[in-house]
């Protein structure tokens, strides 16, 4: 599927899909039968909103998250108890597990939504995510990602006792844990390939801060946006990634190319607290993936 422009004064590949599905209903209902399938939905912080700006009766919602608090606020939503058009499901599942959730069949899934959900699986569980993301998805179907990139501000401020492995923190709760990524450590672990990197121009539509954190100019020499494609090949990128900047695993154990990257790129922010006047410097790792199709894979292989 095909999704429009965000407007003329956003380059078409540097936009969000799901920033255009909320805001451009229409790019749904003119698709037909759909199903978006979320995990690590949390509270539904990201699918109310597509949800709510739906008109296409035939959208099938399913979302799923670890933590069985979070899945019984989901379902206590208004617009979950009664969707004003389509259809929404919540329930438990572990990304990690070895089996689909209850219901859901092999390539049922038209997009599904990873919106920072990677970052607290440990290294060793990547593999397993990422191919039961693969294994739901329709073949040539999307998977829509954000999640933390490295020297995020979160990242900045853990203390050193926080530290459980080479950029990967153990939170304040002492439960939760979070990764912080390099381009090429994406690109591995769902292309097979690194990264190819070029520089993109910002969005001019930024996402709108909190009431107290405004987004300030900062020059494009020091916090560029990066826009990548993946490829075996590149002269911004090494061929093969140095090691240090990518988790030992993803070189000892290459991952196989179930994906193909049609969008992979570091979203750098400057956003600044007006009430304190705190900078906070922040890095995100946004993407689009299509799940590559049988054809591209026998041609890669003969």
């Amino acid at each position: 599927m095909n999704f429009p422009s965000s407007g003329a004064r956003s380059s078409p590949v540097c936009a969000s899909p799901l920033r255009i599905m909320a805001h451009q209903p229409n790019s749904l209902s003119q698709v037909g039968p759909i199903t978006i399938l979320e995990v690590g939905c949390g509270t539904g912080a990201a699918i109310f909103p597509l949800l709510s700006a739906n008109n296409n009766p035939n959208l099938a919602l399913r979302v799923y998250d670890y933590s069985e608090p979070a899945i019984k606020l989901v379902q206590e939503n208004p617009f979950y108890k009664a969707p004003p058009i389509g259809t929404i499901e919540a329930h438990v599942w572990d990304l990690t597990s070895e089996a689909l959730p209850e219901g859901v069949e092999p390539e049922s899934a038209d997009i599904v939504i990873m919106v920072f959900v990677l970052h607290a699986l440990h290294p060793d569980e990547w593999g397993r995510a990422v191919a039961n993301v693969h294994k739901i998805l329709k073949p040539n179907g999307l998977l829509l990602f954000r999640d933390y990139g490295r020297h995020d501000m979160a990242q900045l401020r853990f203390k050193g006792g926080r530290l459980l492995d080479d950029n990967f923190y153990l939170r304040g709760d002492d439960k939760t844990r979070v990764y912080f990524f390099e381009l090429d450590e994406l690109a591995l672990l769902f292309t097979g390939a690194p990264a190819q990197t070029r520089l993109c121009k910002a969005e001019e539509t930024q996402e709108t801060p909190s009431p107290a954190v405004k987004s300030v100019e900062t020059p494009a020499a020091l916090v560029p946006f990066q826009e990548t494609t993946v490829s075996r090949t590149s002269y911004l990128s090494p061929t093969f990634p140095m090691p240090g900047r990518i988790h030992p695993s993803l070189l000892t154990s290459p991952s196989p190319a179930l994906f193909t990257a049609l969008q992979l790129r570091a979203d750098r922010r400057l956003l600044l607290n007006r009430k304190t006047q705190v900078k906070m410097h922040r890095v995100w790792m946004q993407a689009k993936f299509r799940k590559r199709g049988a054809v591209e894979n026998e041609a890669e292989s003969s």
